[in-house]
């Protein structure tokens, strides 16, 4: 339930300072609320900051599993003993292909339009959501998923939120480094 939680606040809080933005870009005009920018950066816009969380989220999915495949095919040849580097190889292979794909992702979605943004900021923040991920997953787990402790549901819901950060941090990297193409 905590988790399911934190997921609703962290959409309410996106769609805040989207909201937020706006009403101040439309305070800042004289003739009123236009959908054209006031500045040098473009107005956030809270369908394309959902879209680029969400595709980040299962891009990052789907790049951890094809790292880990990646990481399991290079590891093939290690010797019996090394079951536990080879396990940790597998994982962190997996961890920069999602980290690859979440901000490939972000930055394609970013990037639709008349806009663009830094691809290196945009992994930077993929880069310190992921810590704060891997943070969240040893506070809560403390290493390892109970296997019977809880329930599929809430196991499902924390598995989100820690695909979830990685793909958050891309965003806000990339939407502070947006501007106007030229």
């Amino acid at each position: 339930m905590i988790a399911h939680r934190a997921v609703v606040l962290t959409a309410l809080l996106a769609l805040g300072a989207g909201a937020a933005r706006a009403q101040l870009a439309c305070a800042a005009t004289s003739a009123g609320c236009a959908l054209v920018s006031t500045g040098e950066r473009p107005d956030v816009r809270p369908e394309r900051v959902a879209g680029e969380i969400v595709g980040g989220t299962y891009a990052g999915v789907a790049g951890y599993f094809v790292g880990r495949g990646i990481g399991t095919v290079a590891t093939m040849m290690m010797a019996d003993r090394d079951d536990a580097l080879r396990d940790d190889i597998v994982n962190g292979v997996g961890i920069v292909g999602a980290g690859f794909a979440i901000a490939g992702t972000v930055y394609a979605i970013g990037n639709m339009g008349a806009e663009t943004g830094s691809y290196a900021k945009t992994l930077g923040g993929v880069g310190v959501g992921t810590a704060a991920s891997l943070l969240v997953s040893r506070l809560v787990f403390h290493g390892r998923v109970p296997a019977d402790k809880w329930s599929a549901r809430r196991k499902w819901w924390v598995a989100t939120l820690e695909c979830s950060l990685p793909a958050i941090g891309g965003t806000i990297a990339f939407n502070r480094s947006r501007r106007w193409q030229r």
